[in-house]
């Protein structure tokens, strides 16, 4: 008899548990078949420091957002791919990519890019050096259909959109 009250108590919580999933997830703007809108490429080296972070703030930053980060790590030495990893199993719209034996900033935002079906793509420093508060504008001048390309940059001159440099199509 207490073999069959445990069983009976393990399927009890495992389904409190899947509905408890399910009300999150339906709320989320991560529920399954809600359709990926932005991919943000974060090439990484030595910043496993870091990586929780920049997360923790694109989520609130994203809220309402369908997106994925995809750390694209260059075989760091201090765990960074092993961090990412760890949160990727709390936060599926975190995806790791480790690379050994090849290095280097353009090749590594290429393969992060090359590996979403995003329709808008964005790249960030995982140092915490980007300011991560201007990427929803971004992305909404991006969906709003006038530009092709949105650019983050730090000097004052010729700043518009609020910090934003928006490029207007250049060929129809």
């Amino acid at each position: 008899m207490p073999i069959n009250r445990e069983m009976e108590i393990v399927q009890t919580a495992s389904a409190d548990v899947a509905s408890q999933l399910a009300a999150l997830s339906a709320h989320s703007a991560h529920a399954p078949g809600a359709e990926l809108a932005l991919a943000i490429v974060v090439p990484t080296y030595d910043e496993r420091a870091n990586v929780a972070e920049l997360a923790s703030r694109l989520e609130r930053v994203l809220a309402g957002v369908r997106f994925e980060m995809i750390f694209v790590d260059d075989d760091s030495p201090d765990g960074t791919a092993e961090e990412v990893r760890r949160l990727a199993m709390a936060r599926p719209w975190i995806r790791g990519i480790r690379r050994v034996g090849r290095r280097g900033l353009a090749s590594g935002c290429m393969e992060g890019m090359l590996s979403t079906a995003a329709p808008v793509l964005a790249v960030m420093d995982a140092d915490l050096q980007h300011d991560e508060t201007i990427l929803r504008q971004m992305f909404d001048l991006l969906r709003g259909g006038g530009y092709d390309v949105v650019v983050g940059h730090s000097e004052r001159r010729g700043r518009q959109h609020g910090g934003v440099y928006a490029m207007a199509r250049a060929v129809e």
